[in-house]
């Protein structure tokens, strides 16, 4: 059972993990899960200092005559740092945190290997891919379900699951004509499946494989095959690019301090904001109203801390190792002789991207959710360039500098967008960036060849919902996300067609007051959603009523919903409310609605 004691005696892992859940009034499983994610990112450092000892070094040396193999095999460290990686990250990492669990993801990955194999990049072949791992996956949380948070192995199943669907697709899109595929589809697709060795690699990255993030498969290859990062920076760059101005160096260091100013926000409201207080008499009898909504209210926002350091930890992981670099690059030539010709054809980075952009209408915000020079100024990659033998010289000439765009490419939240957010539309963008382009590009854009919007926004919620898991507090999360995101943009797109529209978006004051609402908005509409999503269980916050009386009295007889009368429910009464907002805000003149819109 998760959580269960174990001998605190036989290794010092365990012992460790034993102490730090006494420090922090945590359970074992969570304490252990955020271990192997540390011991992952720790191990893979080790062999970055192996050649200081030359003995060690040789020893290295001598065990592999393929580095090519070896570097796959222990993650994609620099060639000459073998084995050392594998066997730390392997056997005391990933078997420590999931122990014979470990089986289960070796069979998910070589099940979904051989139907590739068997059945080549045809829609059967990703129908099947589908069904076996989401079963698969769906059985494990059904067999593992103890009615609590389930940190085993079917956690990392779930990434995985995602991951191996993603590959079964960009398999597939890779046999059809180039001209039937999106930009994000060409970036994607490959037509030569990884071997056994390259599929382990890719599914097992230890900074990647607990919680993400998701990346493909043809981008981890240009990472193992060291083509990923542009050579044209590496050999050309100056002490102060090198040292200074590196942006991986800077984006690890933000990434990991940032983690852990969340970890420590995280620990600190276990004592001052925990959970459990929620379920007492004294929250639910003798604090008012207001209290509980704002009790909700800043638990809600502490809860997420936690999401976030591991997010914000992992990703620097990631990033440190070079599995965040966009591969985009900008020449500036000194003169600005080829300034404005050098820089053509951008691409637009949609790397952040959030799967629910087209709920109402085409979002102005979806498209940047990670504030980065990727997506602006002229960043693209090397081969893109009209000359890039042309673009070299000029640079290893000296008449044009070369800067490399920011390691966001495995960001999973924008802390900037996500604490700034006043809509529900910035707020979602700039959270779990990664899984929701996953959604977008795997999900909701193949359902919209059905012609609704809204079907596939509803089914990619549900979907989301139930790859979380059976606990009903996951569909109330996702059930509130829906609800609360059509009526924000019914609202906003009356509000904006207004006559209040230019004071309140054009001038200084209107501008204080829509960003202190749409904050305080943003605060009330978490609370219900992850209150929901913390407890899990129905029981916890529907009345009675619906449940045994055995049930109600394990878990305390104890309904927080019940307390705030369903107060987060309110936007299912938006078609009620909306014949009565556009009287407040009654429209523009027509003729106003069209220069503006123009």
């Amino acid at each position: 059972m998760p959580g269960a004691p174990m001998s605190s005696g036989w290794n010092p892992l365990d012992w460790l993990a034993h102490y730090l859940t006494t420090k922090l009034y945590d359970d074992l499983s969570s304490t252990r899960f955020f271990l192997t994610i540390c011991f992952g990112i720790c191990s893979l450092l080790v062999p970055y200092h192996v050649q200081d000892i030359p003995f060690l070094h040789s020893i290295f040396y001598s065990l592999a005559e393929d580095r090519r193999v070896w570097r796959i095999f222990i993650f994609s460290l620099p060639g000459r740092y073998y084995c050392a990686g594998t066997m730390v990250s392997l056997f005391i990492d990933v078997i420590y945190g999931l122990g014979s669990g470990i089986i289960h993801l070796l069979i998910g990955i070589l099940s979904t290997l051989a139907t590739l194999h068997i059945f080549g990049p045809t829609d059967l072949a990703v129908a099947l891919t589908f069904v076996f791992n989401m079963t698969y996956l769906l059985v494990g949380y059904y067999c593992m379900n103890y009615g609590t948070y389930d940190i085993n192995w079917t956690m990392s199943y779930c990434i995985l699951c995602l991951r191996l669907i993603g590959l079964s697709w960009d398999y597939r899109d890779g046999s059809l004509p180039v001209e039937r595929l999106s930009a994000y589809q060409k970036s994607a697709a490959f037509k030569e499946l990884p071997n056994t060795l390259e599929m382990i690699s890719f599914c097992f990255m230890p900074t990647a494989c607990f919680a993400g993030p998701q990346f493909t498969w043809r981008h981890y290859h240009s990472f193992i095959n060291q083509t990923l990062r542009p050579q044209i920076v590496l050999k050309y760059r100056t002490p102060m690019q090198k040292y200074l101005l590196n942006p991986k160096l800077h984006r690890t260091l933000s990434r990991l301090s940032a983690g852990i100013a969340c970890l420590a926000f995280y620990v600190l409201s276990l004592s001052y904001c925990p959970m459990e207080y929620m379920l007492t008499q004294e929250f639910l009898s003798k604090r008012s109203f207001f209290y509980r909504v704002g009790y909700m209210c800043f638990y809600s926002n502490f809860l997420i801390m936690r999401y976030l350091a591991i997010w914000l930890i992992g990703e620097g992981a990631c990033v440190f190792l070079g599995l965040g670099c966009t591969g985009r690059i900008r020449v500036d030539y000194y003169g600005g002789s080829r300034g404005s010709d050098s820089n053509k054809n951008e691409t637009q980075d949609v790397a952040t991207m959030g799967p629910l952009s087209d709920g109402v209408g085409e979002s102005r915000f979806r498209k940047a959710a990670v504030l980065s020079s990727s997506s602006t100024g002229g960043f693209r990659r090397f081969e893109e360039f009209e000359d890039p033998e042309e673009v070299e010289a000029a640079v290893r000439e000296g008449r044009a500098t070369v800067t490399e765009a920011q390691h966001t490419r495995c960001a999973n939240i924008s802390i900037v967008r996500f604490e700034s957010a006043t809509n529900t539309d910035l707020l979602v963008s700039s959270f779990n960036i990664n899984t929701n382009k996953w959604m977008l590009e795997y999900l909701y854009k193949r359902l919209r060849r059905f012609g609704s919007k809204a079907i596939s926004q509803a089914l990619t919620l549900t979907f989301l919902a139930v790859w979380h898991g059976f606990y009903s507090g996951y569909y109330v999360n996702f059930f509130l996300e829906f609800v609360t995101i059509y009526a924000e943009k019914q609202f906003l797109a009356i509000v904006h067609h207004s006559i209040y529209a230019d004071f309140l978006y054009g001038t200084l004051a209107g501008k204080i007051i829509t960003t202190i609402t749409g904050k305080l908005h943003i605060l009330f509409t978490l609370s219900s959603p992850l209150v929901a999503f913390s407890m899990l269980r129905a029981s916890l916050w529907i009345p009675d009523i619906l449940f045994s009386t055995t049930e109600i009295l394990m878990i305390f007889n104890i309904q927080v919903f019940n307390s705030v009368y369903w107060i987060g429910f309110v936007y299912l009464l938006w078609p009620l409310a909306a014949p009565l907002v556009k009287k407040v805000f009654p429209p523009k003149p027509q003729m106003e609605v069209l220069k503006s819109d123009s």
